[in-house]
């Protein structure tokens, strides 16, 4: 096995294509491993010079594996078994220290899936070729991997790697992602709530359509975008305290439009919106990918239609989209939410693997 090391942004774009026939051969393909997706992150958040991204090949030159990796320091508590920290929204604390960290590109707030690319017919001399090269890397202390699906093999991989190398290592339990499996019809999926779950979800969509003209649109022109994802972050600053203060970074803000943008792009953009009387009341901020529907954020104003539950009433309609559409799962990812649960999500959970050197 042969390992580049990129340091060059320019890689996301040279590797493209190889890395998106890969995606399909390894254990998690989600659009937040797309070279598209993680070139995003890196324009807003990367750092000049950081940037550590391994490309496995076997001795043909074929494409293998992928681990888009960065180094920085980060600030926290080091007597933490493992330490809390944010990359893209570090918290002041005054017993954090810097350490220098392996990371994956993607960051640790605003991607909800992360991982190691490996092709599933040699992942055990990919893993073992991409440990060996980060062992080679100088100047890490520790290595910080977030938001691994329950379906990657990564932290067993790299868990057995770190041992055999007499590195300490921890692996917990960092958050749900609730998610549908989607049934072929709406009355299928209605059976699957509970009885009152399943009455309220009806009772409030017939409390709107009979209150107000209730009309439903979806963002497909590119020119209308920004117009409408300005529109967009209005209701998500309005929903809660906790999302107005997200959306004051004006990282934050470039970022959304720069995903927008490149999602619309690749037919991967699903932002919808629903109105009350003509005006906005709700908004979803979805992708569509593969054979998923993953919703990424929300937004509704609660000074206004509050009565009329206009975020539930949207969720009821895109669910019964997505069925028509023939998608196999809605997928809420990050957080457990209580309306995430109303409306029928079960617990998937995602892990971090913290190796100390």
């Amino acid at each position: 096995m042969q390992v580049e090391v990129h340091t060059d942004p320019s890689a996301f774009d040279a590797l493209r294509d190889e890395w998106a026939a890969l995606l399909p051969r390894s254990a998690v393909d989600t659009l937040f491993l797309r070279p598209e997706w993680l070139g995003t992150w890196w324009k807003v958040f990367g750092r000049e010079g950081a940037l550590r991204l391994m490309a496995v090949r076997d001795e043909g030159g074929n494409l293998l594996g992928i681990a888009p990796l960065f180094l920085a320091p980060v600030e926290a508590d080091a007597r933490q078994p493992v330490p809390d920290l944010s990359y893209e929204r570090p918290v002041p604390r005054p017993e954090a220290t810097p350490h220098s960290t392996l990371l994956f590109v993607g960051g640790t707030e605003v991607s909800d899936y992360l991982d190691l690319v490996v092709d599933r017919a040699h992942a055990p001399e990919v893993y073992r070729a991409i440990f060996e090269a980060v062992l080679r890397e100088e100047g890490w202390e520790w290595i910080d991997l977030h938001c691994l699906p329950a379906s990657s093999p990564t932290v067993a991989a790299f868990g057995d790697l770190a041992r055999e190398a007499g590195f300490e290592w921890q692996v917990v339990q960092e958050d749900v992602c609730p998610y549908i499996p989607l049934p072929r019809t709406w009355s299928e999926y209605l059976t699957l709530l509970g009885r009152k779950e399943r009455h309220e979800l009806r009772r409030k969509m017939a409390r709107a359509a009979r209150t107000a003209e209730v009309q439903v649109f979806e963002v497909r022109d590119g020119d209308a975008l920004d117009r409408h994802l300005s529109a967009f972050i209005a209701l998500h600053e309005a929903s809660t305290p906790d999302k107005a203060d997200f959306m004051r970074d004006p990282r934050m803000r470039r970022f959304f439009g720069l995903v927008a943008t490149m999602a619309l792009e690749n037919g991967w953009l699903d932002l919808s919106f629903l109105t009350l009387d003509g005006k906005l009341a709700a908004s979803i901020f979805c992708f569509r990918y593969a054979e998923a529907v993953l919703v990424y954020n929300s937004g509704f104003d609660p000074r206004t239609w509050q009565t009329l539950s206009p975020g539930i009433v949207l969720f009821g309609h895109r669910i019964r989209k997505a069925i028509e559409e023939g998608r196999r799962e809605f997928d809420f990812m990050q957080g457990n939410e209580r309306y995430k649960y109303d409306l029928g999500g079960r617990d998937r959970p995602i892990y971090r693997l913290f190796i100390r050197r």
